[in-house]
């Protein structure tokens, strides 16, 4: 099995033979230093019979896309680009108010 997330009651393994989800329950695994330890094997819909889920180096997961992520530090940096302009244009107009007055 492949460790996918944990959870306070309960962690997220998943087959690595047809990728299918499981849920074990906190009290039913040990913590080890390369992933969980199932008290009793878990065994899966296509036959394939695990009793560790290892972890991989990088344990979390993305919910969106890299595209999409690109996408929206693109569209922060353009509003933050319009409040900025904004700001430098009111004290322009301000300055010349105080120096024309």
């Amino acid at each position: 099995m492949k460790f996918i997330h944990d959870y306070r009651h309960f962690i997220e393994a998943a087959c690595t033979t047809c990728g299918r989800k499981h849920t074990v329950q906190k009290g039913s695994y040990n913590l080890t230093m390369q992933g969980y330890t199932f008290h009793s094997p878990i065994r899966c819909t296509c036959g394939h019979l695990a009793s560790t889920a290892m972890k991989e180096k990088k344990t979390w997961t993305s919910k969106a896309e890299p595209n999409d992520i690109f996408k929206r530090s693109r569209g922060t940096t353009i509003k933050m680009m319009f409040v900025i302009g904004f700001v430098i244009v009111f004290f322009t107009g301000e300055m010349v108010y105080m120096f024309h007055s």
